[in-house]
């Protein structure tokens, strides 16, 4: 799933990726693949206490950025969770965590990336904040679980 993103990200030409690693798995598997590009990640965790600190160390040392859905208020309907989760988890989480990522202002409004939900699933989608939920659009599904 990373090498297809990786892929897809130089094709596009898009430099943030957003991805969601509550304990880090993912996030190191990414810095991995990551590592050598001018691509910079945005990783968003759940809380500080599950995520290892000495990665946190390293891939904010390296640009990087790290959020957690812990330190941020939002409003994400249940209705709309609830309708992307009948594509698979990481459906739900793909959207979610780029919202995030310009609530925190680590990405403009209206940015084109490709966002990681969980460790199986990547979307190309133009991101927004949660109140302007409408206007997220999600142009792609690069990989998702059968």
């Amino acid at each position: 799933m990373l090498e297809i993103v990786k892929k897809n990200a130089k094709e596009r030409r898009i430099k943030d990726i957003v991805l969601a690693s509550t304990r880090g798995f993912t996030a190191e598997k990414a810095w991995n693949t990551f590592k050598e590009t001018d691509i910079k990640l945005i990783v968003v965790g759940i809380g500080r206490d599950s995520f290892p600190s000495d990665l946190l160390g390293r891939l904010e040392e390296e640009g990087h950025q790290v959020l957690f859905s812990k330190e941020l208020e939002y409003d994400y309907p249940d209705l709309v969770k609830t309708a992307y989760r009948r594509f698979c988890e990481g459906m739900k989480v793909a959207p979610e965590i780029a919202m995030i990522a310009v609530e925190k202002g680590v990405i403009p409004e209206g940015t084109v990336t490709i966002s990681i939900g969980k460790w199986d699933t990547a979307v190309v989608l133009k991101a927004t904040k949660f109140r302007n939920f409408s206007e997220l659009k999600i142009s792609e599904v690069l990989c998702m679980p059968r």
